[in-house]
């Protein structure tokens, strides 16, 4: 479902793209454009459960990811050579989530428990275009891109490492690790100048970003036979709601 939404923005766009007028004259290389702001990220957690690489407890195994959500920053730099193209490199960070089990089976009662948290950064490239002209207040975008994500100092809390060694599946302490991704994005924004004259170069910003991010999870714990690993298909992909300032050069 969620490839299927981002498809549809794709399938959205080019249209729009293909159609849009582009007075040649109007090239300016020099126009750029600077944004700060805040990044509020939901990752849209409908995960795989954990795995074994090799089978050894049904309790595990039947589990499903919760991701809480959180805040970040982002900055970003656009170029808009034309007046209704631009290219924007977008990079955010920040943001560290707790992450739960749910539906964990052998323990009637409480079924879930806190695994951990991580923190996760991510860069967009995006390809912009800009419905209305140069001189109004309101500046709509639609935007599709590449994504890389980030997810490091990922951390077991000591609940779960307690669980696992009570459950006889480790015999000591254990880490949790993550990979990064490869993704496509898209996003829908506006930039909305604060008036004419010594104003118009100060513009407010809003866009909304779905990003597809996936990475593998694994979990090293020590058991007696020597070290041991849980897994997982991690699928973050989440929505950001961007807010900021931006200042056009």
């Amino acid at each position: 479902m969620k490839s299927l939404r981002l498809a549809a923005c794709i399938t959205f766009l080019f249209p729009l793209l293909a159609h849009a007028q582009i007075p040649v004259s109007d090239v300016d290389l020099k126009r750029f454009y600077a944004r700060v702001g805040a990044s509020f990220i939901y990752p849209d957690d409908n995960n795989t459960s954990l795995k074994y690489h090799i089978f050894q407890d049904w309790n595990l195994y039947r589990t499903e990811w919760h991701i809480e959500d959180d805040v970040g920053w982002n900055i970003s730099g656009v170029w808009r050579p034309l007046p209704y193209f631009g290219v924007e490199l977008m990079y955010t960070d920040g943001a560290n989530f707790n992450l739960r089990l749910d539906h964990l089976k052998g323990r009637p009662g409480y079924e879930r428990i806190d695994f951990g948290r991580f923190s996760a950064s991510s860069a967009n490239l995006f390809i912009n275009w800009y419905m209305m002209d140069l001189e109004c207040l309101g500046q709509p975008y639609l935007g599709i891109g590449l994504n890389y994500s980030d997810f490091y100092d990922g951390d077991l809390t000591t609940e779960f490492q307690d669980f696992l060694i009570d459950s006889d599946i480790a015999s000591g302490p254990s880490d949790f690790g993550m990979s990064h991704s490869w993704g496509a994005s898209a996003q829908l924004g506006i930039d909305w100048r604060l008036g004419r004259g010594m104003a118009r170069s100060w513009l407010i910003n809003a866009a909304v970003i779905y990003t597809d991010a996936n990475a593998d999870t694994i979990v090293t714990y020590t058991s007696n036979p020597g070290y041991q690993r849980l897994y997982s298909d991690f699928e973050v992909n989440p929505w950001t709601l961007n807010l900021g300032i931006t200042y056009e050069f």
